[in-house]
């Protein structure tokens, strides 16, 4: 198995990871920083398939002392639990075991302020990513400014859809604009880079 992180060897993953198993295994590294959820990982043994009910991808979660190895696909033997996306995941079915692994797939989201950064120490440095990067929570109207420069970019939002689009949730950063959850000032050609940086989040952060 490799290791995802240095870090965060609890999670592993398959050599040339499928996008669902990236954003899955994303997604556990962020509940193994959570006490309660760590133990959840660390206390589960089986195996636990899971298949998308928005496309064909499905992957296959091993866990075994302590860690979890996160792999494309259906392992052979194994019924397979729905897996939704509202917008992140929620695991139907699999009785005490999938409800577990609901939980995982579910940690809760940092605060808007510290995704914002992430955000941009993840993506500051990409081709084409706007100088001057500007986050807005329409709760309040507070606003957090990252870099300077003539190319600027705005993200507009509630403090929840905030923390859910800057932290990789959401299939794509398009659909977050298609159904409202945040708003943007912006070029069509830097939406694009957009895309790109909230996938990086989403598959790497």
């Amino acid at each position: 198995m490799s290791s995802v992180t240095a870090e965060d060897v609890l999670v592993a993953v398959e050599p040339d990871p499928t996008p669902l198993v990236l954003s899955v295994a994303r997604t556990l590294r962020a509940s193994a920083e959570v006490p309660e959820l760590r133990a959840l990982i660390d206390g589960t043994i089986g195996t636990v398939a899971l298949k998308s009910v928005a496309d064909r991808q499905a992957v296959t979660l091993d866990f075994v002392d302590g860690r979890v190895h996160v792999r494309h696909g259906v392992a052979g033997g194994v019924e397979p639990l729905e897996l939704h996306f509202y917008p992140e995941y929620t695991v139907v079915g699999g009785g005490e075991l999938g409800e577990a692994v609901g939980r995982m797939l579910s940690p809760l989201l940092p605060d808007w302020t510290v995704a914002a950064q992430k955000f941009w120490e993840l993506n500051a440095d990409s081709a084409g990513f706007p100088e001057q990067l500007v986050i807005v929570c329409t709760d309040d109207d507070e606003r957090v400014v990252f870099g300077d420069g003539g190319a600027t970019f705005e993200i507009h939002g509630s403090a929840e859809s905030l923390s859910a689009v800057l932290s990789g949730w959401f299939d794509s950063f398009l659909i977050a604009l298609g159904v409202g959850a945040i708003t943007m000032v912006g070029s069509a050609a830097q939406v694009s880079v957009m895309c790109g940086a909230h996938w990086k989040v989403r598959f790497n952060g």
